[in-house]
Order: structure tokens, then sequence, then C-alpha cells
């Protein structure tokens, strides 16, 4: 049972309890405050990040160009504590075996683990701020090589961490690994494992560098001590078994090698081969040679060292999860790379990741169990058996992730399908299988052709409707005028009778008045003709300032008290969609805002225009008296109008362009201030 999340005190304060007392124990069991700070300090980074993740950020670009080195000094920072947390002086010791390590050695390697989730956290905060700063792939990933390769010379100083190249290699791999990550934006079993094997690769092989290190120390001091006392100094705790022998120049000649031969006197140098380390030390009179060395084990004990750093990690995650569902903690998604919303796949991926370990666990229990008298197969082969292991589950976990995703794969697609459902042309799916899941299939692909057959129906009946409520209107509009029309008509033929010469005169009148008459009805033909047949949209890419400039300059004298302004930006702004229809979109617009002004002193009408990253968005903006409150739902009705003449289809015909072309039309208003018409397209090429 979780913790109701009416009680975020009891959760912080168990979490904070929790905290506390791992810190303290993996101090005590390291013998040293420096790993139990790092375990507390990794986890207080971690929440001090978590919730800048996924904000959208203030910061400007050229300072946003600099992310990338901070994600990297912050990785640095890990490694200079690995190497803090793995030297002579807090229990460190050159292994050869896992068991030469002791338990100061694994606490401290426990401990690394919260800073490591720090990094990792860090990392991902400033590469997600460089997308957004500089979101072209190639100059990101150019950008990331720089920073990788500048940072590596860090690994020139002594005392940080030794290396230029492992130290290049290893940040460049962190910082492209977080890019490649936040561009897939997914959070899944894939990706912890990846990143398990990341950071354990790192931590292991790193450690056995100091570890090389160290036991080179040692056998420089046991070459040292035996040239000058004749045996190894017996006061002295040598860490682990080794072997030495003094040379005559005459065996020297027949044992070593010219290379190990020409060491200077008084120095010594180390001589590698597949599983052996040693320290060949020329005496300082030049007598004879010293050579200390011992079975290094080759690559096995780094791999097995990662073997078991991975399997610490995944332990570590899973109980991380474990307390944030047990908790309800909030940072459910970026926690960890596991730390997803709960899904179907999800779980089915645990429980087959989980029945592997448990499986694996309990065959190396009856492994240790069965030969645990045998104290070199413990040594020596558990080990490997170890490394095997890790390799069988990873094998497992990819068949299991595998599995998961094809079981889930259809009932994904099926949400996506659900949360993408239109009215109509709907595309169904497809089910080789007539299973369960093959059922559900055909019960979506059921579901969507009769909601297509509904939609239609529909669509047909909202027609029948639209075009009947049109047609009273249009039918009221031209009844209006015709009954004037015929009462003139009627009284010229009355005064044709009467008094023909009058009637000369009054035809006269009666002529402008019935040609402004016909004029109207014309408009209103034209007007309902244009909004129940737009023509057929011709989508081009073109540059949206042109479109505007043309505009501009149309209606540049609109009024003696009216200033049209132009307002575009200096790189080019591409858009899709038919020309010469948001032309008349355009045009439209600039007319309503000149009415709206109605030749008011100091009016003002802006033609703006403002690109984003894949939307441009075109407004026409005014100063004049705003649209009321009781007005604005109706602005867009077809047969909505506030004019004395026309029929109100402007602004409808408007949005139908728009829409057609993709876009988005809507408006904002203040009364006293203005109003602001603007069309919202998506992005074109040019």
């Amino acid at each position: 049972m979780g913790i109701p999340p009416s009680q975020p005190t009891t959760r912080f304060i168990i979490s904070l309890l929790l905290l506390a007392g791992s810190a303290i124990l993996l101090a005590y069991l390291s013998a040293s405050w420096l790993a139990g700070l790092c375990w507390a300090g990794g986890h207080l980074l971690s929440a001090w990040i978590l919730p800048k993740l996924d904000r959208p950020s203030d910061t400007a670009p050229q300072r946003m160009a600099l992310s990338p080195v901070l994600a990297a000094l912050g990785f640095v920072c890990f490694l200079s504590l690995l190497n803090t947390l793995t030297y002579f002086d807090l229990g460190w010791r050159g292994f050869a075996h896992l068991s030469n390590l002791p338990t100061r050695a694994w606490a401290g390697l426990l401990a690394l683990f919260a800073p490591a989730l720090g990094a990792w956290l860090l990392g991902l905060w400033q590469i997600q701020q460089l997308q957004a700063a500089v979101p072209d792939r190639p100059k990101r990933a150019l950008l990331l090589a720089a920073t990788a390769v500048g940072v590596g010379l860090l690994g020139l100083l002594p005392g940080l961490v030794d290396g230029f190249l492992p130290l290049a290699l290893s940040v460049g791999v962190f910082l492209f690994s977080l890019d490649i990550y936040l561009e897939n934006n997914r959070t899944s079993m894939t990706w912890l494992l990846l990143w398990l094997l990341l950071f354990s690769m790192i931590m292991a092989v790193f450690a056995y560098r100091q570890s090389l290190r160290i036991d080179l120390k040692a056998h420089q001091t046991i070459a040292e001590d035996i040239a000058r006392l004749g045996v190894p100094d017996t006061t002295r705790m040598y860490h682990l078994p080794f072997q030495w022998d003094t040379l005559s120049v005459a065996t020297a000649q027949a044992r070593l090698l010219p290379e190990q031969r020409a060491t200077p006197p008084g120095q010594g140098r180390q001589w590698m081969s597949a599983d052996r380390r040693d320290w060949v030390y020329h005496r300082a009179d030049g007598t004879g040679y010293v050579m200390v060395g011992r079975t290094s084990g080759g690559f096995r004990p780094p791999l097995a060292l990662m073997s078991v750093l991975f399997l610490l990690g995944l332990g570590y995650c899973l109980g991380m999860r474990a307390l944030a569902w047990g908790l309800r903690l909030g940072h459910e998604r970026w926690l960890l790379p596991l730390f997803g919303p709960s899904s179907l796949q999800l779980r089915i991926q645990l429980s087959f990741f989980g029945m592997a370990l448990l499986t694996f666990f309990l065959v190396s229990w009856f492994t240790v169990y069965f030969f645990r008298e045998q104290s070199e197969f413990l040594g020596h082969w558990l080990e490997q058996l170890v490394s095997l292991y890790v390799f069988l589950l990873l094998i497992a976990g990819a068949l299991g992730i595998f599995l998961a995703n094809s079981i889930t794969e259809p009932i994904v697609q099926i949400g996506r399908k659900l949360s993408d459902t239109r009215l109509q042309n709907n595309e169904p799916l497809s089910w080789p299988r007539n299973d369960e899941i093959g059922k559900l299939v055909s019960s979506y692909n059921r579901m969507i052709a009769e909601l297509d057959d509904s939609a239609a129906k529909l669509a047909e009946v909202e027609r029948g409707n639209a075009w009947r409520e049109m047609a009273k209107q249009v039918a009221h509009e031209i009844k209006n005028p015709l009954t004037p029309m015929k009462l003139q008509l009627q009284q010229l033929l009355r005064l044709e009778k009467d008094d023909p010469e009058r009637a000369r005169e009054w035809s006269k009148k009666v002529a402008a008045s019935m040609i402004e008459q016909i004029d109207g009805l014309a408009l209103i033909a034209t007007e309902f003709s244009h909004f129940g047949r737009l023509p057929e949209a011709n989508a081009t890419d073109f540059d949206l300032r042109d479109l505007a400039q043309s505009a501009y300059a149309l209606h540049s004298q609109a009024g003696e008290n009216i200033t049209l302004l132009l307002d575009t930006p200096t790189l080019p702004c591409p858009v899709h969609a038919d020309k010469d229809q948001l032309l008349r979109v355009l045009n439209n617009l600039i007319r309503n805002a000149i009415q709206a002004c109605d030749n008011r002193p100091d009016s003002r009408i802006t033609i703006a225009i403002n690109p984003t990253a894949n939307q441009t968005t075109l407004s026409v903006s005014d100063n004049g008296p705003g649209i009321p409150d009781d007005v604005r739902a109706k602005i867009f009705q077809p047969n909505f109008t506030t004019k004395s003449s026309g029929m109100g289809l402007g602004l409808a015909m408007c949005r139908n362009i728009v829409a057609q072309a993709g876009g988005e039309m809507d408006f904002s208003t203040q009364l006293g201030v203005g109003t602001t018409f603007s069309v919202t397209l998506n992005s074109g090429r040019i």
C-alpha cells in the first residue's frame, strides 16, 4: 500500500529519513564521510534539477550554447569523485579478483550511484536547453564533439582524471547519448539497460585504472626495498601476493628483452603481457635488475567489476522505482530513464526481467552453495560466471522487451488511433490472427466504419440545414429591395398615364435608384457564390513577406486619417498555401480594419508577420473601437454582420480559406483599444 497523496509532508519526511539513513550507513561501511556525502548530495542535486526539467527556459541562446560545457563538467565532477573514492587511503588496493576488494571499496562504489544519477540529470537538463537553442542536428553534433575534445584537455591536469583520450571519449559518449535520448523522448527498459551499461562500464574502467596505478606504486616500493635490503621489507603490508626475483647482468641477458635491459640505472619501467604486469627496476649501481610482478588477469577483472556494478545499479534503479511508486513521488518521468508513466508494456517488461533476475539469482546461489568448499572456484571462476550471467540476463532482457513490444504494439496503435480518431477518414488497423487482439482490432475497424457513415449522414443533414438557413437569408436580402423597386415602377407607370412630362423627370430618379439596388443585389449574389463555392486551392511555397508587401502597397492610401504600417522580419517567412486565396483573406482583413477605424483621427492599422520554428503568424491590427462582448461569439458566423451592407460572409469565407490551407484564424479585441485578427500557417520551404 502506498502512502495517500494527501500526505505530502509525511512522504517528504520518510524520503528524508531514508536518504539520511542510507547515507550514514554507506559512510560507516566505507569508513569515509565522503561516501555518505556523495550519496546524499547526489540525491539532493537530483531533487533540485527535477522540477526544472520539461520547463521552457528563458535563458538567452548565447548562454544556452554553454549548456554542453556545463553538462560535461558535471560528468567530470562525477569522474573526479570516482577517482577520489578509489584512492589507496580510502581502502582501495590493486585487485586481480573481486574478492580482493574490501567492504569499504564496495560501499564507496555503491555511494557513487547517486552522483551518477545527479550527473545524468544535470546533463539531461543542459542538453535539453541546447536542443532548444540549436535545433539543427549537424551544428549541435559539432558543438558536442568540440565540447568533448575541450573538456578532455582537463585529463592532462594531474590529480583530476588522468588521460586525455579516456576522458574525451567518455564525455563524448555521455553527451551524444543524452542528445539521442532526448530526441527519442522515450522512457523504457531499453534505455535503462543502455544507461546502466554505460555508467557501469565507465565506473569499472576508471576504477580499474586507478587500481593499476596503486598496484604500480606498490611494485615500485617492493622493488626499491629488494634493491636496498635484498628482500622485501616485511614490516610493510603488501595488499596482493606478488612474485619477485633479482637478476644479474648475465641472467638479464637471457631473460629480459633488449628494451627492458635499456632501462637507465636507478629507474624502472612497467611491462605488460596478456595476463601479467611486471616492474623491472635497474639497480642504481648497475649490477643487475629487480623484477616484481603478479598475474593481473587481463581484461577479466574490469569485466567482472562492470558486471557486478551493472547488477547493483539495476537493483538500485528498481528499488528507486519501487520507492517512488510506494511514496507516490511526482517525478515519474525524469527520475530515471525507466521512470516513465505506468503502462502495460512496462509491466510486461518488468515482469519478464524480474523472472529472469530471480532465475539467475537462484542459479548463482545454488552454484555458490555446491562449490562453497572450493575456494579457488569462488575466487577465480565465480566472477567469470557473474559476467556470463549478466550477458545472459541482457539477452533475456532484450528478448523480454521484444516480446512485450510485440504484444503491446497493436494495443499501442489502437490507443494512438483512438486519440487521433476524427469523424471521418480514419485508417483501419490490420492484424494477421483472429485472437483476442484480432477481435479488438476488428471491433475498432467496425467502429470507425460506423462512425464514418454517421459522420456522412450528420454532415449531409448539417449541410441541408445550413443551406436552408442561408437560402432564407439570401431570400430576405433579395426581397428587401424588390418591394421598393416594385413601388417605384408602379408610381412611374401611373405618372406616365397622368403626367408624361413629370414621368420623364421621375424616371431619371427611379433609374438611378434601381441601378443602385441592382448593384446591391449583384453584390449579394457574388458574396453568396464565393462562399458556397471556393475555388480549388493551389498550394505552393512562397514568402509571406511578398504577399504582405503587395497588400500594403494596394491599401497604403486607404484614407486621409489612416496610417498603414508594415512590420516584417528580415529573414524569409516561407508558408505553404494558395497565394491568391490568402491575398483575398489579407485584403478582406485590411478592408474590415479600415471600416472599423471609420476615418477617425490618428487611425492606425498594422500588418505584422511573426515566424516561429514550425509556423508563421500573419496579423492585422487596428486601433478602432474594438468588438463588443455580445458580438464576439458571432464574428465568424456566415450570416452575421454589423455593417449596413453585405451579408456577413467575408470573415466566414476567410476562415474557410485558412482552414483549407491547414491553418487557424482567430482574433483578440479590447474595447477602446482595438482588434487584431491573426492567421497562423504551417511553415514551408523556399
